[in-house]
């Protein structure tokens, strides 16, 4: 008998990383249901648990990357994609999220960088080209993002933003019909945003269009542009 339960324990203590293994995904599926619902800090415990039991696992460092920056703690966001992109390189959507923390702190250069590494492995993501777009815009690279806002309009023509992000392009190499236009599709899709009637009117303003300027003013105020009165008082008299 005491053969039989010794040789039991020996199967018992031989299958033992394979209970760790299930617990490490347990653990991750347990934090992806807390993040759903919006408990962000205890989903990271958990894959902070699953992360201690397995440091290889690249979902892991993915999830809890994505938990930090759902809290704005990007810093450590980045850190845990850069340790995911160690264990696999071709990890697309690491790249894209790491690309746009990088964007959030501000460093514009990182954040092409890691975007143009999202785009040459999967050209087809429309989010890839806008916030690259987005990034070369910050650094004065207009023309560049332009042609990145193309890219993406051309993937995903129901974006707003990309529009406005456009136009405001459009409007920084002074083509101001072609701004015009873009902030016009804006509105037309998604028509109760200030923002999108306020750079209209400056570009209005642009062509000498002062009417039609002042009306886009008056509807920015009216949608709670805390901006367009003073403009209005200056300069529609």
């Amino acid at each position: 008998m005491q053969t039989i339960l010794a040789i039991a324990f020996l199967c018992l203590a031989g299958v033992r990383p394979a209970v760790s293994q299930d617990t490490a995904s347990q653990l991750l599926e347990s934090g992806k249901k807390k993040q759903e619902k919006g408990a962000v800090e205890s989903a990271i415990k958990d894959y902070t648990k699953a992360i201690d039991l397995d440091k290889n696992i690249p979902e892991a460092y993915f999830l809890r990357g994505n938990a930090w920056f759902d809290l704005d703690e990007f810093q450590k966001a980045i850190d845990d994609y850069t340790r995911l992109l160690i264990l696999k390189s071709d990890y697309k959507d690491a790249w894209f999220n790491r690309g746009n923390a990088y964007y959030e702190l501000d460093n514009f250069e990182l954040s092409v960088a890691d975007l143009t590494k999202s785009i040459a492995l999967d050209p087809g993501f429309a989010d890839d080209w806008f916030t690259r777009g987005n990034a070369l815009f910050k650094l004065g690279r207009f023309q560049e993002a332009l042609e990145d806002f193309n890219r993406g309009i051309a993937l995903n023509a129901d974006n707003p933003d990309s529009y406005y992000d456009r136009g405001n392009t459009f409007y920084n190499l002074k083509r101001f019909d072609a701004a015009v236009d873009d902030y016009t599709k804006a509105i037309e899709l998604e028509g109760e945003t200030f923002d999108y009637y306020f750079n209209r009117a400056l570009a209005y303003f642009s062509l000498e269009l002062d009417d039609k300027a002042c009306n886009d003013l008056v509807k920015a105020q009216e949608l709670g542009d805390p901006e367009a009165r003073e403009y209005i008082r200056e300069l529609c008299k």
